[in-house]
């Protein structure tokens, strides 16, 4: 059979397709998945926010220990208990602001749509940004130490171990053991009178994974069990609702490097082989107005979109102007591992 005369006419003589026109998907443009915000989308569930109408800082006070009752006899003057008072500050950080400056020319005769595409990164990465400072000030009230005659502290598990995989493998005895540190957690916030509801375990996706090996080889019955979690953990679809009185939620933003940038309100030792160690999970408890950590606004997510004839620019940014730092250190607990 004979070949007939195929020209392959998008030839340029290097590749075949070298003359074909490179098109794009309508004009998609894509963007890598960004982090999910736990914290600043539900920050009044885990922090105390406060609006500052005016000034940089709100001052919370912390009373004393309660004194214990006293044994009367009628007729002797009653002169009245020792009590007092303690303050903290939480500051507004400075202005966070993400801005662009887009061309005229380039705008007008982009095949895709810049202008949107833009202004979603404004925002999420303003959300991603704060989210993960959010963190750092939860790991900073977990590790604050106790006041004498006003509080404990925050509360820490701790266990040894060169990195977190080997404290806690993804194993039946790795889920056993992060299990038995929850469980410890959790005692020391009963000892530490912080209320059971409201409490909030954070874990990164491998605790996830070592909490999917939880069966009934160990000491624990198996976070799968139905009868003992009302279906609120399911394996199949790796959800996991609640851990030892704990609703647990996952997050890429526990931090797990030495922060030494940016305020240093958020700046934070979490390597492993740091000073302390590496949080493996972050406890927030939020019962009324106590709350592990405190968030003063001045405004919320501020947008502004203008063109600038003097440039043939348009000008996009967005900011926040807020600040977060510890408000009650017992409401925080962090389950970390530390470099022998």
């Amino acid at each position: 059979m004979a070949s007939s005369n195929a020209v392959r006419f998008l030839s340029d003589g290097s590749t075949d397709f070298g003359l074909s026109l490179t098109r794009d998907f309508k004009g998609l443009v894509l963007n890598a998945f960004r982090a999910k915000t736990v914290l600043w989308d539900n920050l009044s569930s885990y922090a105390e926010v406060k609006s500052l109408d005016d000034g940089n800082t709100h001052q919370f006070m912390i009373g004393s220990e309660v004194a214990e009752g006293e044994d009367h006899t009628p007729g002797d003057e009653l002169l009245g208990q020792a009590y007092s008072f303690t303050s903290g500050t939480v500051t507004l950080d400075s202005i966070l602001v993400r801005h662009f400056d887009v061309p005229l020319d380039q705008k007008v005769t982009s095949h895709f749509d810049v202008m949107a595409n833009l202004a979603y990164r404004i925002g999420t990465d303003l959300a991603i940004q704060y989210d993960k400072r959010m963190f750092q000030a939860g790991l900073i009230a977990a590790r604050t130490a106790a006041s004498s005659g006003y509080h404990n502290g925050g509360n820490v598990v701790e266990i040894a171990a060169d990195t977190v995989a080997a404290g806690y493998a993804a194993s039946t005895t790795g889920a056993e053991a992060f299990r038995d540190s929850v469980a410890e957690l959790a005692q020391v916030m009963d000892e530490d009178n912080v209320p059971e509801d409201g409490r909030t375990l954070f874990i990164p996706p491998y605790i996830r994974r070592v909490l999917g090996a939880s069966d009934t080889g160990g000491t624990y019955i198996p976070i799968w069990d139905k009868d003992a979690t009302k279906g609120e953990n399911t394996i199949n679809d790796r959800s996991i609702g609640i851990l030892e009185g704990f609703r647990v939620v996952i997050t890429n933003h526990l931090p797990s490097t030495n922060i030494t940038t940016g305020p240093s309100n958020y700046q934070v030792d979490a390597n492993v082989a740091g000073a302390v160690g590496q949080p493996a999970a972050l406890a927030l408890c939020r019962s009324g107005s106590d709350a592990a950590i405190g968030v003063v606004d001045a405004f919320g997510l501020q947008t502004e979109i203008h063109d600038d004839s003097r440039r043939n620019t348009t000008f996009m940014k967005g900011q926040l102007y807020l600040g977060a730092g510890t408000l009650a250190p017992w409401m925080a607990g962090e389950i970390r591992v530390d470099k022998a």
